[in-house]
């Protein structure tokens, strides 16, 4: 067995530096808990798994959360020594009944300098004041993230590296801009569905609630050029059979506050089945007339069990 702090080198990512360290005790936590993840996670990853997280904490980190999660939740993990060496595959192959679902992880960052570029707040002490969350930027990072992989899964498609059979999961992480979108709802809901901001009508002599839900919007708006919140709602990407997204990270690993949540794609070709038992959100879209009506079945349940 390896550890995974055991790698130096150049261009060493800050954080793997720090809790590499363990000046303090939160990096010294950090440091066993990431360490054991390692010794579930080892037999599945890729040969260059340890020198990249050593680059890429938090790409590489959203990873090996999710496989150490699969297993956890007694799926079956495609090993290492049974992986393509050449050419690549997905992060992550569950094996179950004959089957297989491959899981395309990546962790967006900030993105580029300019006004579609995530801008972390100054603190007051420091001389910052209140200024609006960037929505609008974290949900262009999501559907940069959703395009880039999708079109690597058309490429596995193509070489046949993906069967026609499988499933095919993209695995959207939020952590390094996770404080500053929330889940109601999630960004992925209204990334790749047209749902924009929330509103309320209250009829003013009685003071009640008379109607509320969220606007349409199918563009994210952007300087000359608009980019579609369509995703799902386009036959063009029905090779996609969903997407898992988190907040999830280093920082947090709290599923209370920062929740697994599970979109299927309404068009897929191959859909993974309802209800398989990881996610803490499960958000399914079906048709009513004109309209898509999307629901987290997974709240249903919950509540039932509650009302019982």
């Amino acid at each position: 067995m390896t550890h995974i702090f055991d790698v130096d080198g150049d261009n060493l990512d800050p954080g793997f530096v720090n809790i590499r360290a363990r000046r303090y005790w939160a990096e010294q936590e950090m440091h066993e808990r990431i360490e054991a993840m390692w010794e579930t996670y080892e037999p599945y990853a890729d040969p260059d798994f340890r020198h990249g997280f050593a680059r890429d904490v938090d790409g590489r980190f959203w990873e090996m959360y999710l496989g150490c999660t699969l297993l956890e939740a007694g799926r079956a993990l495609l090993p290492a020594a049974e992986r393509l060496r050449d050419g690549g595959q997905p992060d992550l192959c569950v094996v179950e009944d004959g089957r297989r679902i491959w899981i395309e992880a990546i962790a967006p960052d900030d993105g580029e300098p300019g006004p579609d570029q995530i801008v972390r707040p100054v603190p007051i002490n420091e001389g910052g004041g209140f200024v609006p969350a960037p929505v609008r930027q974290a949900q262009l990072r999501t559907t940069s993230a959703f395009w880039t992989k999708s079109r690597a899964i058309a490429r596995y498609l193509s070489e046949g590296v993906i069967g026609a059979d499988d499933v095919r999961i993209i695995a959207i992480s939020a952590s390094r801009f996770g404080p500053y979108v929330g889940e109601d709802p999630p960004l992925i809901i209204s990334s790749l569905y047209p749902i924009g901001d929330a509103y309320v009508t209250i009829d003013r002599e009685t003071g009640e609630i008379v109607d509320q839900g969220f606007h349409a919007a199918p563009v994210i708006e952007r300087d000359g050029c608009p980019i579609p919140r369509t995703a799902f709602l386009d036959g063009r990407f029905a090779d996609i059979s969903g997407v898992l997204w988190s907040r999830i990270g280093l920082g947090n690993m709290s599923r209370r506050i920062r929740p697994l949540t599970y979109a299927h794609n309404p068009l897929a070709y191959r859909p993974l089945p309802e209800r398989w038992g990881v996610w803490d959100h499960e958000f399914v879209a079906t048709q009513d007339g004109e309209k898509w009506q999307v629901t987290d079945i997974l709240a249903e349940e919950r509540q039932t069990a509650m009302d019982e």
